[in-house]
């Protein structure tokens, strides 16, 4: 049986300590694997402007560090964008990719002075009548998309989002009409992506498209690096594709008068690996084919199986002997979906057991919620030996503070 990647940072010693300690469910999220995420991105685009998809993982202490280590942030709310602004990033280094903005949502992007991305006319001309003058991004769908699910992908003929290459000349006339200056150019193709060709697909014709817009001075070619999480499945060959595309984008910019920015949005690829969600084993159930196994965690917290019928990692603590028996890990949520973990083959835990789901760094808390009104998670940070609480365990007044319980008279 293969190592697990977290057990270099979260073993069973650790994680019976953390649980103890903190109790459970629990977020824990390794500082130096979200360092040497950043670095080996860093190492693989020189010279690209790297913006993280702060969607995948918003903790303010994450945010930090990523801004610590040179990147930049990809936002798609206002609240992302003030939450960005709070935690020390300059507005330059910000990008706006909201997909329907409300014109609240376009006023206050815009009065935190960060580019926003549009991608539909009515968007477009929406801001152009409240904003005569702006500097503006059009987010296009070239049709390339790609991902580890049908919801994940961007991009491509099904896709709500980007403006058709057809809707080009209509964006310039209603850019014209408002005074407006088209100075960016996006698109994003989906995302847990491991085939370094589909990238490539992908910018070969959004370089093509940039060379219609005279006044551009961003290109950002979106992100949705994979990251593996099933014992099969391969890591992305980083550097190889790094070398391709800063190639391709410096043979083009060859050609330009004006120099362009290059920007990369990775999101997964930076906190994913670097956490991992801990839970404890409630209840004990066998079937006359399978094995349940309760813990205190579900779908409320890490909804991604449920959504996506996507697979995490799973280890037991302790590992116990015996057969392995036919499981599924299942959650307290009312419902059939609560499911983390399916058709994994597991000695019979005990209950007080622990189980280890990994890769949860990404698209974990960002997506938790109250549902039948159950807290969300601590979330606690190891770095150098040192593990600090960076979101304390809700409790009761937290969750419902916010709903009237007063009968109206």
């Amino acid at each position: 049986m293969n190592t697990p990647p977290w057990h270099s940072w979260l073993g069973p010693r650790r994680a019976r300590r953390l649980s103890e300690r903190f109790g459970t469910p629990l977020y824990v999220y390794s500082a130096p694997v979200l360092r040497n995420r950043c670095r080996a991105l860093l190492r693989a685009f020189p010279g690209v402007g790297l913006r993280y998809a702060m969607k995948a993982n918003s903790n303010p202490s994450l945010l930090r560090m990523v801004r610590s280590m040179g990147l930049g942030v990809d936002t798609v709310s206002p609240w992302e964008v003030q939450l960005a602004l709070e935690c020390g990033f300059r507005k330059a280094d910000l990008i706006y990719s909201g997909n329907n903005p409300s014109d609240d949502d376009l006023r206050a992007v815009h009065r935190a002075g960060v580019l926003i991305n549009l991608d539909s006319l009515s968007s477009l001309h929406r801001y152009g009548r409240m904003f005569r003058g702006s500097r503006v991004s059009l987010r296009v769908n070239l049709e390339v998309g790609g991902g580890h699910h049908p919801h994940v992908i961007t991009s491509g003929p099904d896709s709500k989002f980007g403006l058709a290459p057809e809707d080009l000349p209509e964006a310039k006339s209603i850019a014209a009409r408002h005074g407006m200056r088209i100075v960016g150019l996006h698109q994003h193709i989906g995302s847990g992506i491991f085939d370094p060709q589909l990238f490539l697909d992908a910018l070969d014709p959004l370089l093509a498209f940039s060379e219609a817009l005279p006044d551009l001075e961003v290109l950002d070619a979106g992100g949705g690096f994979g990251v593996p999480y099933r014992p099969e499945e391969s890591p992305l060959d980083l550097a190889g594709l790094g070398s391709r595309v800063t190639t391709r984008f410096r043979a083009m910019q060859k050609g330009r008068k004006k120099p362009l920015q290059f920007l990369l949005e990775p999101g997964r690829y930076v906190v994913a690996e670097a956490g991992a969600l801990l839970t404890q084993v409630t209840t004990l159930k066998r079937t006359r084919d399978r094995v349940f196994i309760g813990v205190d965690s579900g779908m409320h917290h890490l909804i991604r199986p449920a959504l996506y019928q996507s697979y995490h990692p799973v280890s037991m603590v302790p590992e116990r002997d015996g057969a392995a028996l036919r499981s599924f890990i299942v959650g307290p949520i009312c419902e059939s979906g609560d499911v983390l973990a399916e058709e994994r083959m597991i000695p019979m835990p005990e209950e007080g057991d622990l189980a280890i789901v990994g890769n949860a760094g990404a698209y974990g808390f960002a997506m938790a919620s109250h549902y039948n009104l159950r807290a969300r998670p601590a979330e606690v940070l190891i770095d150098n030996g040192k593990v600090t609480v960076i979101r304390a365990r809700e409790n009761y007044r937290d969750v419902i503070r916010r709903r009237d319980l007063r009968a109206k008279r």
